[in-house]
C-alpha cells in the first residue's frame, strides 16, 4: 500500500513539475510589390478601436525593426487580437506602408506577412 501512494506522488510530482508557461510569438514578415523582403521596415503591435485609435489601457505596445529577410519576432504574455502597422521610409519624403490585424495562438509562433506598397500612410 504504501508503495503505491510513493509511486503516485513521483507521479505527481513528475507531472507538476513539468509544466511550462504558454507562450504567444509572432513572426511579422514584410515584403514589398514584387515580394521581396523589406529591411529595416518599423514594425508596430499595438490595440486599436474601431477608430483606429491606440488604446493606451491595453498595455500592449511593441515596436521592432525587420532584419535582413524581412522578418521580425514579438513575443507576449497572453493571448490578444492586434493590429500590425508596418512603414518604411524610402527616402526623406517618400514612405511606403501596410497593415494588418492578427490573432494570436497559444504555444505556437503566428505567421504574418503585410505588404507595404501604399505611399498615402496617413
Amino acid at each position: 500500500m504504501n508503495i503505491r501512494f510513493l509511486f503516485f506522488g513521483l507521479i505527481a510530482i513528475i507531472i507538476l513539475g513539468c509544466y511550462q508557461d504558454p507562450f504567444f510569438k509572432l513572426k511579422v514578415n514584410i515584403i514589398d510589390q514584387n515580394l521581396a523582403p523589406v529591411e529595416n521596415a518599423e514594425v508596430i503591435i499595438s490595440v486599436q478601436d474601431d477608430n483606429g485609435v491606440i488604446i493606451d489601457s491595453a498595455n500592449v505596445y511593441q515596436t521592432g525593426l525587420t532584419d535582413l529577410n524581412g522578418e521580425v519576432l514579438f513575443e507576449f504574455e497572453n493571448l490578444g487580437f492586434f493590429n500590425v502597422e508596418a512603414n518604411k521610409l524610402l527616402n526623406n519624403t517618400d514612405q511606403i506602408c501596410g497593415s494588418a490585424s492578427v490573432a494570436l495562438e497559444e504555444n505556437m509562433t503566428k505567421e504574418i506577412a503585410i505588404m507595404i506598397i501604399e505611399s498615402n500612410c496617413n
